[in-house]
């Protein structure tokens, strides 16, 4: 399995020449269903219903890109052509199991969140304590909360605030990434095989991610790193080139993990 750094790498080199329409395609993409979840009333229900055919599309059109095989805006509504009962059935199979899973996990992190914090917090409140009792200073009974206060600088205090977003963001985001991990391949496994029913891309993604969920997990948390200084930086315009890459660079990850597979069985 090559490295996160070759991923990133062939990803460079596959969308070299393709950018333009692979924004243009993914922008539109979006839009879509931005519009569609914007619809009073039925958006959330119908953009369900229409993400999973979309997702195969965008798969398909991923793929193309990989192999250099002639991608096409229309590549998106292959799903909609060609597996439309399956990719809204695959959504609706997911969506539960990566709630529940994802939900469980989110309590667990939520919780080490908590008591890693109490933790640091009650660390200072021990030397605050003693200082204290050996010299009655009042004072020192709140210098843990001085991490929050520009009296003595800005950068402790910014860095400090910037490291409890961060690993709560990453607390909220991350239980929803690691619920997904064995159903990663699921709508890339229908892309490439039309004929096959959702329930059966289920389990093939779940047995084609053993062994390759951690390498897949420290691909997101990588992406997830970068999103943070592209958004800031960039004022979100980054994002159209972002995008893309996010989503060809799974497309590389399943082309990856598909050829070991096949080697395994030569």
């Amino acid at each position: 399995m090559i490295s996160i750094g070759e991923l990133f790498s062939k990803t460079f080199r596959v969308l070299k020449g393709h950018w333009f329409q692979a924004i243009c395609v993914f922008f539109v993409f979006n839009l879509i269903l931005g519009l569609v979840q914007a619809i009073p009333g039925i958006g959330g229900f119908l953009s369900l219903l229409i993400s999973g055919p979309i997702t195969i599309g965008i798969c398909v059109y991923s793929l193309k890109i990989i192999n250099d095989n002639f991608p096409k805006a229309e590549d998106v509504l292959y799903g909609f052509k060609y597996n439309l009962g399956n990719g809204i059935l695959a959504y609706f199979i997911l969506i539960p199991i990566i709630m529940i899973v994802g939900f469980i996990v989110l309590i667990i992190f939520l919780a080490i969140n908590f008591l890693f914090y109490i933790f640091l917090l009650s660390m200072y409140y021990i030397q605050s304590y003693e200082s204290f009792m050996s010299n009655n200073d009042w004072e020192a009974l709140l210098s843990p909360f001085r991490a929050f206060s520009f009296e003595f600088g800005i950068v402790e205090p910014i860095l400090f605030i910037i490291f409890i977003v961060l690993s709560f963001c990453f607390s909220i985001i991350l239980p929803w990434i690691i619920a997904s991990l064995p159903f990663a391949m699921t709508f890339f496994i229908m892309a490439e095989d039309s004929s096959i029913d959702a329930w059966d891309a289920v389990q093939k993604s779940w047995k084609m991610m053993k062994g390759y969920k951690l390498k897949y997990l420290s691909l997101n948390i990588v992406l997830l790193l970068l999103l943070v200084p592209i958004v800031i930086f960039t004022a979100f315009i980054g994002l159209f080139w972002y995008i893309p890459y996010s989503y060809i660079i799974s497309a590389v990850f399943y082309e990856e993990i598909k050829n070991i597979e096949s080697n395994k069985l030569a």
